[in-house]
């Protein structure tokens, strides 16, 4: 009897659940539908079964049924083809009708394992082991209709404490029924499971499963004003990020802007170093011209002191001569021999003094160069506008740098920005050596200039009075032949002539200390020149390596510029694509509500869709249990006429 009501309590339960009403039909009677399925043990369909309930009156129904029969009323059922029809005058009227081939919405596995070993059933009954039970539900795409979609199903399953211990279901809910416990799993519309129970068993047995399935119609309202406040302030944050982006993007285009000016700058800059490269290699040349006309003029000073030495010893000559008041006319013939030569010298000093005091000056150094292919004004100007120049890009790298200072993204171009201000700092200190040393060989060749000037001068006197005193020479051999008698006269004058002579010797003998001190000051101003042309191959060198490296540092300023633009562009994407979240993610959270609430699709019959006006549709899904089977008795062939909730339980086996 307990049994009997709790059937009774099971179906009248599955009788009360919600339902939707569909239109109305103009033949199909309104009607609800219960469907039993039956499975073996493992979930494999049986037996398709529908009890259809309706309410009194000429009733018109159809279905694809292989039987059917009344269970609480004796009225008489009429056939035609898949029609059916029956007049009654209960207040409800219950149909049971046997599918044929019907396709139930789901595909339902139970498999049973017993240490590890798949076992059917009839095999597992009665064994003792470690129990796994894995149980699995999937669509069954052979069914047309949607109630896989819209329907929510309940497993159930009871195992007996008496014989099941250590039970773990991790998806399920578990309940203590009396001496069972009870394992509920909710499927929800359009959601499949797969799960498992485990257990020790000893002389195992279990209870059918039951499921049940139920239209979901869930009235749920959803507060999402938080997660949209969060998603504005996400999209805020966004429009900042953009923002800050399109900044670093306009900045690196001006970096870039920046960086090609520098690189242009750079390629001048090296094509400059190479032409003063050039010009210092003219002027190298041009001082090795010059000092080999020093050198020349050098040259010939011994032969000036040579001379005047040979005047000097005949004066001597003459003058012991005298002393002695003895002269003939080969002495005097040498005296004005050496006189002529000292004459001619002294032209010849005179006229090498101003060859090089045509040249020795800065105006005719800057004409020779100017000659040679070098002008030292537009060198020295070109040096300025460099330094110029460089001071200014050195600035503006500094101004770059501070930009970029202490970001670890720019980190490398920092470094490359610090490197290439220093290798500008030294090309501008080379720059205004180079200006340094043109100032310096100015003032030196003017200083020199100035005393040439005054050699010349002092030259030109020279010739002049020593014209005369060659005159003088001359006129006195003339006259010694016939003043032998006066040569105690003669005599003081030669005395007086030495002692002049001294002077003048001592003058060439300065002269030719001049020349030399001129020629090692300019050997100076050589050495000066070799150096400044290796320094000029440093420059170019180092020109070309930062060039190189102007070239390198844009070539990451362009990758720069490459790269913030793509994160531009990349996080404007992102603002346009998640522009009108919080709407989206308001839409999203109802489509899986409704995901959860059914398809909110009309309820439609399960036995024929020509039935149109069906209020619900529910089902009772039930397993074998598992048991050890046992021989059981011989009905009682007089039974008498079955009830109807005798026959409800017969469907389930349970009568």
């Amino acid at each position: 009897m307990r049994l009997f009501n709790k059937i009774i309590s099971v179906v009248l339960s599955a009788l009360i659940f919600m339902s939707i009403a569909l239109p109305a039909s103009a033949e199909a009677s309104e009607k609800e539908e219960v469907i039993y399925i039956m499975t073996n043990a493992n979930g494999l369909v049986n037996g398709v079964y529908a009890v259809n309930i309706f309410n009194g009156g000429d009733i018109t129904d159809y279905g694809e049924y292989e039987s059917v029969k009344m269970l609480n009323t004796s009225d008489k059922i009429k056939f035609d083809g898949d029609k059916i029809t029956f007049s009654t005058n209960s207040d409800k009227a219950f149909m049971q009708g046997t599918l044929t081939d019907a396709e139930i919405p789901w595909i339902i596995s139970i498999k049973y394992f017993l240490n590890g070993v798949e076992m059917t059933a009839d095999e597992i009954a009665g064994k003792s082991g470690k129990l796994e039970i894995r149980f699995s539900i999937e669509k069954n795409k052979n069914c047309k209709t949607d109630f896989y979609e819209s329907y929510a199903l309940q497993a159930t399953f009871t195992l007996d404490t008496k014989l099941c211990s250590e039970i773990a279901a991790d998806d399920a809910t578990i309940a203590n029924v009396g001496s069972n416990k009870q394992l509920t799993y909710t499927i929800l519309p359009n959601k499949g499971i797969d799960t498992k129970i485990t257990a020790k068993v000893k002389n195992y047995e279990m209870s059918a499963v039951s499921i049940n399935g139920i239209k979901m119609n869930l009235d749920l309202d959803v507060d999402s004003s938080e997660i949209t406040d969060k998603v504005n302030d996400l999209s805020d944050g966004i429009d900042k990020i953009d923002d800050g982006a399109k900044q670093v993007y306009n900045g690196s285009d001006v970096l870039k802007d920046g960086g090609n000016t520098l690189k242009s700058n750079s390629s001048n800059l090296n094509s400059g170093t190479k032409s003063l490269d050039d010009g210092v290699d003219k002027l190298s040349s041009g001082i090795q011209a010059l000092q080999s006309g020093l050198d020349e003029l050098d040259s010939q000073s011994e032969t000036l002191t040579s001379g005047s030495s040979q005047v000097k010893n005949a004066l001597k000559k003459i003058q012991t001569s005298l002393d002695s008041v003895s002269a003939d006319a080969e002495e005097l013939k040498e005296l004005t021999s050496a006189s002529a030569k000292i004459k001619t010298a002294v032209k010849n000093l005179k006229n090498g003094a101003s060859k090089l005091k045509s040249n020795l000056g800065y105006a005719q150094y800057k004409a020779t160069m100017s000659a040679n292919g070098l002008d030292i004004d537009k060198l020295s100007l070109g040096n300025s506008q460099a330094i110029k120049s460089l001071t200014e890009q050195i600035s503006q790298l500094k101004e770059t740098l501070k930009k970029i200072q202490g970001n670890e993204a720019y980190k490398e171009q920092e470094e490359e920005l610090q490197a290439q201000i220093s290798q500008l700092s030294e090309i501008v200190t080379l720059l205004t050596g180079s200006n340094g040393v043109i100032s310096g060989t100015e003032q030196y060749l003017n200083g020199l200039s100035g005393g040439v000037s005054e050699l010349y001068a002092g030259l030109e006197q020279l010739e002049k009075n020593y014209a005369e005193f060659d005159k003088s020479i001359n006129t006195l051999a003339n006259k010694l032949s016939q003043m032998l008698v006066n040569i105690s006269k003669l005599s003081d004058g030669i005395d007086t002539l030495v002692n002049q002579y001294q002077t003048l010797d001592g003058g060439i003998k300065s002269y030719t200390d001049g020349v030399k001190k001129i020629v090692e000051g300019y050997s100076k101003i050589k050495g000066g020149a070799s150096d400044l042309a290796e320094g000029s191959d440093s420059l170019v060198e180092g020109t070309e390596a930062f060039d190189g490296g102007i070239a390198s540092l844009y070539n990451g300023i362009s990758e720069l510029s490459d790269g913030a633009k793509d994160l531009y562009e990349g996080t404007d994407k992102i603002k346009s694509e998640t522009f009108g979240m919080d709407e989206k993610i308001n839409n999203k959270i109802d489509d899986m509500v409704a995901s959860i609430s059914g398809s909110g699709s009309e309820t439609c019959s399960f036995v024929s869709e020509k039935n149109t006006d069906v209020t619900s549709v529910q089902f009772v899904i039930k397993t074998d249990k598992i048991e050890v089977k046992e021989k059981k008795p011989q009905k009682d062939k007089t039974e008498g006429k079955l009830t109807f909730w005798q026959k409800l339980l017969r469907l389930f086996g349970l009568y």
